[in-house]
């Protein structure tokens, strides 16, 4: 089973757009970090809790040292990101991530990197909502989340309307 590392950005998304149940019923190992985990609010911590998303917790000092020297290494990143991109790597999982400049470098170091758009292709592709909701799902998220890539968006949404 695939291995996904969820970034703060990600679980926040799926919260607001409605997409809870649907994303834990993917077919992915879900994961993310204590320290992530921990940038959520109450509410969104209350919703998007579940077995089916591993916490995981940095307990070892060797984890520790490694996610401070992506943090010393990486200027503009956030010791939060860097927790994601230390197991993303340490587990060989995916970091998922709307971070731009958490992509860009996660990318440059070899890993294997998607987004929010991934996601919700993957709930419609895996029939957990109809294309139509997938469609609305992505429209909203271009009024919730406007750093995200917009033309990629529309391209999305526009090859999805063909397969109506």
């Amino acid at each position: 089973m695939k291995l996904l590392i969820n970034d703060a950005n990600i679980l926040i998304d799926i919260v607001k757009l409605g997409l809870v149940e649907a994303f834990l019923s993917l077919d992915f190992d879900l994961h993310t970090t204590d320290f992530v985990f921990a940038e959520l609010d109450d509410q969104q911590q209350k919703d998007i809790s579940s077995e089916r998303l591993k916490i995981i917790t940095t307990v070892n000092q060797q984890d520790f040292t490694s996610i401070m020297s992506l943090l010393n290494a990486h200027k503009g990143l956030s010791f939060e990101d860097c927790s994601v991109w230390h197991y993303t790597q340490k587990l060989e999982g995916t970091l998922i991530t709307g971070d731009g400049a958490l992509r860009k470098k996660a990318l440059q170091s070899g890993l294997n990197v998607k987004g929010i758009i991934y996601i919700i292709e993957e709930i419609k592709n895996n029939g957990l909502l109809p294309l139509q909701t997938c469609i609305e799902k992505l429209t909203e998220l271009k009024v919730i989340n406007n750093r995200l890539p917009l033309q990629e968006i529309d391209k999305r949404i526009e090859i999805w309307m063909m397969e109506r």
